[in-house]
């Protein structure tokens, strides 16, 4: 995973930005725009549920920008069980895009209406 002070939603956006006190922590492989689709919600809500919700060792974090309008990330802390789970999470999207087939079957029927 990547650290925070590594992170850019795109090239042309700084990185790092604005959390000072979460530099160090790891940006988990899933995000979520304005405009995202059934794959991305469907990944970032079981990547949070897998991580176990937010809590001491994982954030939520949303920020504005002027592409989607606003897109959310999640944050692990170093060393912890969390950025365990993170981990295991990037390596399943390595091989396999979807995370929970099932929850992404749920969200394609919302997009269909």
């Amino acid at each position: 995973m990547e650290r925070y002070k590594d992170f850019s939603p795109t090239p042309m956006d700084p990185k790092g930005y604005e959390l000072t006190d979460r530099q160090d922590w790891f940006v988990v492989p899933v995000m979520r725009t304005r405009d995202s689709e059934a794959l991305a919600q469907s990944n970032f809500k079981t990547a949070l549920e897998i991580l176990g919700g937010e809590g001491e060792d994982v954030e939520v974090h949303r920020f504005r920008h002027w592409g989607p309008g606003w897109f959310e990330i999640i944050l692990v802390r170093p060393d912890t069980n969390a950025e365990m789970e993170g981990i295991g999470i990037e390596q399943s999207l390595e091989t396999y895009p979807v995370l929970d087939e099932t929850d992404l079957a749920a969200w394609e029927s919302i997009d269909a209406w």
